[in-house]
């Protein structure tokens, strides 16, 4: 669906030179795939996703497929808060895409309608944002995304400010959603367990400036269920995973 070959993304400095944050990125994201992205707090895995979505742009390198999924990609924040509008409801909010597009009223109804008896959100849609816990709100954040049927789902950290028992549920709701939606997904986590448990492969990145480390693929068959952490087989998985995680840092200190 989309491949990365070499792509590079650097700021102006403030001291008038050039900060260079992604500094080689190359692999491939497989249609139907479910692609998860882990590395060092602030090596740039945010920036990455925005020029996948068409937020931001490369400085180089070569970046294939992006251009034909426009308007086909949903985006769902780190920050979930500050990504949703407080002074809507949560059903205004989700249809704030459609509106955009210029969708007709009864169209937004029906998908949204359809939509909700997919996932079953378990709240009131009525109600205004800021009354919302952070699982309800993060879950309008999924809605509002899935809302223009996309082809790639992209997710920043999403849960990474919820508690325990919210990310256990979201996670699966999120596993299945990408089952029932047929989609391809690419995941940021912060939690190396998260990224394993999750993903099909999992793309581990150096700090900035930014590359590839290793792609590590799980070859643990879906569905998952939250007992597969204790899958002894799922440990050593986790302790290479760690290995090369160790070599990311080691990247850092260079």
């Amino acid at each position: 669906m989309i491949g990365l070959r070499g792509l590079q993304r650097s700021f102006p400095a403030p001291n008038g030179g050039t900060l260079s944050v992604l500094r080689d990125i190359s692999f491939t994201v497989q249609s139907g795939e479910f692609l998860t992205v882990f590395g060092p707090n602030g090596c740039g895995k945010s920036t990455l996703m925005s020029i996948l979505a068409g937020l931001d742009f490369p400085s180089g390198g070569v970046l294939e497929g992006a251009a034909e999924l426009k308007g086909q990609i949903g985006f769902v924040f780190q920050d979930y808060r500050r990504a949703l509008l407080p002074w809507r409801s949560g059903a205004e909010n989700v249809l704030l895409p459609l509106q955009i597009r210029g969708v007709k009223r009864a169209e937004q109804k029906e998908r949204l309608a359809a939509l909700v008896e997919k996932l079953r959100p378990q709240l009131d849609l009525r109600q205004p944002i800021y009354t919302l816990s952070g699982g309800q709100a993060q879950m309008i954040g999924l809605m509002r995304a899935l809302i223009i049927n996309p082809k790639l789902l992209i997710l920043d950290e999403p849960f990474s400010a919820l508690d325990y028992g919210r990310t256990l549920a979201l996670r699966q709701t999120l596993m299945q959603v990408a089952k029932d939606f047929a989609l391809t997904v690419l995941f940021i986590s912060h939690d190396l367990e998260e990224a394993l448990y999750l993903g099909d492969r999992v793309v581990f990145l150096s700090s900035k400036p930014t590359s590839v480390v290793e792609i590590l693929r799980v070859p643990f068959p879906r569905p998952r269920t939250p007992d597969l952490p204790g899958d002894p087989a799922f440990g050593a998985l986790k302790l290479r995973a760690l290995r090369i995680f160790e070599r990311c840092q080691l990247d850092c200190v260079r």
